[in-house]
């Protein structure tokens, strides 16, 4: 496994979990066999979901799409990171732009600044491997249920036949040294649960969303993600006025994102957070159209957090509005009518 390490943070894959969340889940092709396990493998720990059957020129409907499946952690330590990587029935590689998202969650945790859950791990076609130094880790129990949620297509003229997908983690096994516990975190413009993107008006406008964190710490990196027209995203500590980052994209001659810049705090070592503070993450886009553009709009953050004490990091409450929607949009279940929590809970 490659072990390059590019950034410390998850936020360059943030465009899969936000793009997740939009998605209505088709299941034309008919039931998946795909089922979920882990394994170590060369020190890493791997999550591979699999098989998906995958022929030729076969859009989202076309595929037996994998529901949201869980497992076990299997092992204790450290992750640094993450890379995904697919193959055939015969162990060869199979392109990663069949790949339409895959999210890795913690069902048993929450997110920093809502009560949706922990999103450990995001990627799409275009994701790269995404690392952490050796010195920090997101931990890992043996007994941590993991839940991986992915779909797929194959807008290509080869049939790839049957096919397994891997998350790997690489892992730095509990010792007398370990690592400092770190979580990723996200955040977006939309509220918390729910669709994450938003229709965009002629002209300028600005979408923005704002809340408190659940834990004081300090943000080592982060990124974002725009759609097309994007012109900033900007994260501010509103109780201070101070403007923690202001990211533009990077566009190519049509306008279309290529790029979001990465920040990382390594001087100061993070910036503070505290959970008296209120935070605002902002989108602001520029349509020249002339005319709205219906769900055009999007505007997601997210990055790497060290909280002050890892021990102090709150329970989910299973029966918040947030965790339910959170639960039944990823388990693809009817949201239009009153459902029960995924325990139950009203």
């Amino acid at each position: 496994m490659r072990r390059q390490l590019f950034v410390v943070l998850a936020g360059s894959a943030i465009a899969g979990a936000a793009r997740a969340q939009t998605m209505e889940h088709h299941h034309g092709a008919g039931p998946s066999s795909a089922t979920l396990r882990t394994f170590e493998d060369k020190g890493d720990l791997v999550f591979e979901l699999g098989p998906i059957r995958l022929p030729a020129n076969a859009m989202h409907d076309d595929i037996a799409q994998p529901p949201p499946l869980t497992v076990l952690a299997g092992s204790d330590g450290w992750a640094h990171g993450y890379m995904i990587e697919l193959i055939d029935s015969a162990g060869k590689p199979v392109p990663q732009s069949v790949v339409h998202h895959v999210n890795v969650i913690a069902p048993q945790k929450r997110e920093l600044f809502s009560q949706i859950m922990l999103r450990l791990a995001a990627a799409g076609a275009e994701t790269a491997p995404v690392g952490l130094p050796w010195f920090l880790g997101y931990q890992l129990q043996k007994t941590d249920s993991v839940l991986v949620s992915a779909m797929f297509h194959n807008p290509s003229s080869t049939d790839y036949g049957t096919v397994f997908l891997r998350v790997r983690m690489p892992l730095k096994k509990k010792g007398l040294v370990g690592a400092m516990a770190i979580y990723p975190f996200y955040l977006d413009v939309m509220p918390p649960a729910g669709t994450h993107s938003f229709d965009l008006p002629a002209g300028r406008s600005v979408q923005f969303w704002e809340g408190k964190p659940a834990i004081a710490g300090r943000i080592l990196g982060l990124s974002g993600h725009l759609h097309k027209y994007g012109t900033s995203l900007t994260l501010e500590d509103r109780t201070t006025g101070k403007i923690i980052w202001e990211g533009r994209p990077t566009v190519d001659k049509n306008g279309e994102v290529q790029a979001m810049p990465v920040k990382k705090f390594l001087k100061t070592f993070g910036v503070a957070v505290d959970t008296a503070h209120t935070y605002r993450l902002t989108a602001v886009y520029d349509n020249p159209t002339g005319a709205p553009v219906i769900d055009g709009g999007m505007g997601a953050l997210g990055g790497v957090f060290k909280p002050g004490d890892a021990k102090e990091w709150p329970a989910v409450s299973k029966g918040h509005p947030d965790y339910v929607l959170d639960w039944n949009i990823t388990w693809r279940l009817d949201t239009s009518r009153d459902k029960k929590g995924p325990h139950g809970e009203r």
